[in-house]
Formats: C-alpha cells, structure tokens, sequence
C-alpha cells in the first residue's frame, strides 16, 4: 500500500506528463529518431507506426496509424503521432487537423501541444507556438519534457530571427 502512494504522489506532483507516466519517452524532433512513445509500448497497433517513424519512414507510418484510426477512432495518441508524421512530411494542414483531434480527445495530450507548437514555429507563427506554451505551463511542473522542449524551440525560433 505504502508503494502506491509513493507512486501515485511521484505521478500527481512530479509534472509528469501523461504519456510519461505511462512509460514512454516522447517524440521530439530534435532526438532525429522518434523515440520511445508509450502509445507505442501500450497499444500494439501503434508499434508498427513507431518503428516506421524511428526509421524516419513517415509515408509508412502514416499508412500505419491511419489503420489504427479505422478501428480506434478516438485515439489520441494516434491522432498526435498522424501529426507527427504529417508534420514531418511537411503535410502541414492534415498535422494540424490531427493535432487538434488529439487535443479534442485528449485536453492534457502534453505531447500533441508540443509537436503543433513545434509545427507553428515552422509556419512562422510564434505566437500561436507561445499559446500552447502556456497552456503546458498550466499542465506541468516539474519535469515535463514536452513544456520544457517547447520552451527551447521557441528559444532558438527567437534567436534565429534576432
């Protein structure tokens, strides 16, 4: 008894978000190869989806989680990851629609924030980008890798401009 409410303190205070609390790393695109994703680790439809992205094979990763989709139309992490790979692809208009499904299913998807933030930065809208930073800054306190990702993407996207 006394492990699990070390455990669910850890995760209710920590600023864990979500996706990593439930295993997984995150999919930056600074990292260059996708990751670890706990979709991935916790939904084996995703799996196939992930090692395409790993592999930087965006078109089959896509094919992947649109299959995913057919059957689990509310998945949010699905819907992020179609983002991910629409975005990287430079499918920008399906990225954002994906994205915001994500974030319909899913108000607290930390990672869906990040990468449409990240996507922002790439159409030159920054201020879009600050947006969903803030809202990340509502969500995390400490250790949230995607607020904390976000936050230097918008530091760097700034620092080009000056």
């Amino acid at each position: 008894m006394k492990k699990i409410v070390v455990l669910v303190f850890i995760i209710l205070f920590s600023g864990v978000s979500h996706v990593q609390a439930a295993g997984g790393g995150s999919y930056s695109s600074n990292d260059g190869d996708g990751g670890g994703y706990a979709a991935a680790q916790t939904n084996p439809e995703l799996k196939l989806a992930k090692q395409a992205i790993s592999r930087q094979d965006f078109t089959t990763a896509i094919s992947e989680i649109r299959s995913v989709l057919e059957e689990q139309p509310d998945n949010a992490d699905a819907w992020n990851l179609l983002g991910y790979s629409s975005r990287k692809t430079g499918d920008f208009k399906t990225a954002e629609a994906a994205y915001t499904k994500a974030l319909d299913l899913d108000p607290k998807h930390t990672q869906a924030m990040e990468y449409m933030g990240e996507m922002y930065l790439t159409l030159n809208q920054p201020d879009k980008a600050e947006e969903l930073l803030a809202r990340l800054n509502k969500l995390c306190s400490f250790n949230c890798t995607d607020r904390d990702d976000l936050d230097a993407a918008i530091k760097s996207y700034k620092a080009s401009r000056s």
